[in-house]
């Protein structure tokens, strides 16, 4: 399951939009270190596709994909006590990529109010914190392996990469922003740099904004790759209290499209390179993550391990013919269904079926 943490400045929306991605009812507060514990939760990734399959296929069990969510502590803003607080970095240190939310509403029910609805400046105040972040943590490890290769040649190439990040890090530029050998990731691995990590931009805007234009100003100023989405929180939060049609007619009526949780899904699939495949059959119709480039027996091993030690071959077909066709057996029997060996790279939308001995 894939991890994403959730940060921004106070008042943003943060946990608001936390609160519309997992349908959890975690406290919101105007102000930063209101609580000391981040809030946990797991969205489900909405899939049509594998809903359609499951009842085709009358499947007693249905299993959607899951994101972990970890939305910390709002973030102090710079000139207001300090940057980014420490006690909670450590956290998101171990996440897999950021949703880093911007605010783009105003808010007349917080008095005194001096976080901004500037998405631009609070996008580039945050890449140069958490670059900052990042240079002190780098400038510690470059100063000791700087020393340790002068008495240990096989040090040089780490301590000459972590110059170098340090170097990109001290000029304020995100370290995603350039290309790195596989032998300076290797030395970044250990200090697991925030600006190193896949970043999806979420614009917080307001009912009347126009969401496009402001996701794509932020765009502009964002490291190349970096995805931007634009949402409204608050409607989105109200929403994911309503059953499934109810939303989706709430949705429809407001033109919010799918919605923010599917949006945020495709972009934080893309930022990870994820993608789904699927196992159906009348006991459960499960969805699976597995990375982009992966192979069929990789694929099984998300399913389980031994799937993937033993692996023989698997039976492919695409769940759009398999919905198509009327299930698996129908596919099957329509000859739709190919088989595929050690080397197959897997393909979004896959349904498997993985022949194995162990």
């Amino acid at each position: 399951m894939a991890k994403i943490g959730i940060l921004g400045y106070p008042n943003v929306g943060k946990t608001t939009l936390f609160n519309a991605l997992t349908g959890l009812k975690a406290p919101t507060a105007a102000h930063p270190f209101s609580t000391l514990e981040p809030n946990v939760g797991v969205a489900s990734v909405p899939d049509s596709k594998l809903d359609r399959a499951a009842a085709i296929e009358r499947s007693v069990k249905i299993v959607h994909a899951q994101l972990e969510l970890l939305d910390v502590p709002a973030m102090v803003k710079p000139g207001h006590g300090g940057g980014l607080a420490g006690q909670f970095l450590a956290r998101l240190r171990d996440v897999e990529a950021l949703a880093i939310v911007l605010r783009a509403f105003e808010d007349v029910a917080v008095p005194d109010d001096e976080s901004g609805v500037d998405a631009i400046a609070q996008a580039q105040e945050l890449l140069l914190e958490l670059a900052v972040a990042d240079f002190e943590v780098f400038e510690r490890r470059r100063a000791k392996l700087a020393k340790e290769a002068t008495a240990d040649s096989s040090k040089r190439g780490a301590a000459d990469a972590i110059a170098a990040g340090t170097a990109v890090l001290e000029a304020g530029e995100a370290l995603r922003q350039h290309a790195w050998e596989r032998e300076a990731l290797t030395a970044f691995r250990d200090l697991a740099p925030l600006s190193l990590k896949p970043a999806v931009w979420v614009v917080n805007a307001g009912e009347d904004a126009d969401a496009g234009a402001l996701a794509g100003e932020v765009a502009e100023v964002a490291p190349p790759g970096d995805t931007v989405v634009a949402v409204s929180a608050v409607l989105e939060e109200e929403a994911a209290q309503l059953d499934p049609a109810d939303r989706a007619e709430l949705f429809e009526g407001l033109g919010l499209g799918e919605g923010a949780l599917n949006r945020m899904v495709r972009a934080s699939y893309t930022a990870l390179g994820l993608q789904s495949f699927y196992t159906l059959g009348p006991k459960e119709a499960h969805a699976w993550t597995v990375r982009v480039g992966a192979t069929a027996p990789e694929a099984a091993g998300k399913i389980h391990s031994d799937l993937e030690r033993g692996f023989i071959r698997a039976e492919i077909v695409g769940i759009d013919d398999a919905i198509e066709a009327g299930g698996w057996d129908a596919a099957k029997a329509a000859g739709l269904i190919r088989v595929e060996g050690k080397s197959y790279t897997m393909v979004e939308g896959d349904v498997i079926n993985v022949r194995f001995s162990v």
